[in-house]
């Protein structure tokens, strides 16, 4: 069976480690076995796309979307993965030739694992040494309350709620990928990648998080700080209520 060609945009804390191991290892086991990881050459190191954008002064989910252009036109690897952000261009010129696939999360406890992986992960990169209310308050956790439509179409705004037409064209953009799932259904979104590609790929559980056992609590729902993330987290929210309709 010819390696379909598959750009997997991987959304932060939505098991995307997982599952793009298990895309090589079910549709790229041959150029696996042969090369390793150099037979992934557009596979996004994200430490250095952010400090590349950083130091070109380019928003860093343009300058990942100028990558993902790139890639695709240079044609040399069936896989593409990362966190690169969907970009209708790219999707109209190339949906005959590619699939264009994501897996979301619970958005609320997608913001919660972020933060805590970021609080006492044992490397620099994105790293925050904030208490989780000074976090929510910060830039990076405002603009973390809006992942998915930061993913989904090219305005970022982090200090300001998420406009009814942002929102919509997000929604808009979902639509368009070939298979979309969640990790709260990820057997049906094995189900629904067999269909595509003609075989269900295994998924081994990857990036378990580092805090300390016991260190991350449920949230509280009825203190304050949750009713103000939940409203932060309203476009997500909606988000992933229709993929996860869509879906099911």
């Amino acid at each position: 069976m010819k390696a379909p060609k598959i750009i997997y945009h991987h959304i932060p804390k939505c098991g995307g480690t997982s599952i793009v191991r298990g895309f090589a290892l079910s549709y790229y086991p041959f150029q696996l076995l042969r090369h390793g990881r150099k037979a992934f050459p557009a596979a996004l190191n994200s430490r250095a796309a952010s400090a590349a954008a950083q130091d070109l002064l380019i928003d860093k989910y343009a300058y990942r979307r100028q990558l993902l252009a790139y890639f695709v036109e240079r044609g040399d690897s069936s896989f593409i993965s990362g966190h690169y952000p969907f970009c209708k261009n790219i999707y109209e010129k190339n949906a005959q030739e590619w699939s264009f696939v994501s897996l979301f999360r619970d958005p609320v406890m997608r913001w919660y694992s972020e933060y805590y992986w970021n609080y006492y992960k044992n490397h620099d990169y994105a790293k925050t040494g904030l208490n989780i209310e000074e976090y929510f308050e910060s830039v990076e956790g405002k603009m973390n309350t809006r992942s998915f439509v930061n993913f989904l179409t090219p305005a970022i705004s982090p200090d300001a709620s998420v406009k009814r037409e942002e929102l919509n064209a997000a929604l808009h953009n979902a639509e368009k990928l070939d298979v979309v799932g969640t990790l709260e259904e990820l057997e049906k979104f094995r189900h629904d990648l067999a269909r595509r590609f003609g075989r269900k790929p295994f998924f081994m559980k990857s990036n378990k998080s580092p805090a300390p056992k016991g260190v991350i609590q449920t949230p509280d729902k009825n203190s304050a700080f949750h009713k103000a993330l939940l409203e932060a987290l309203s476009a997500d929210i909606e988000i992933y209520q229709a993929v996860r309709k869509r879906s099911l």
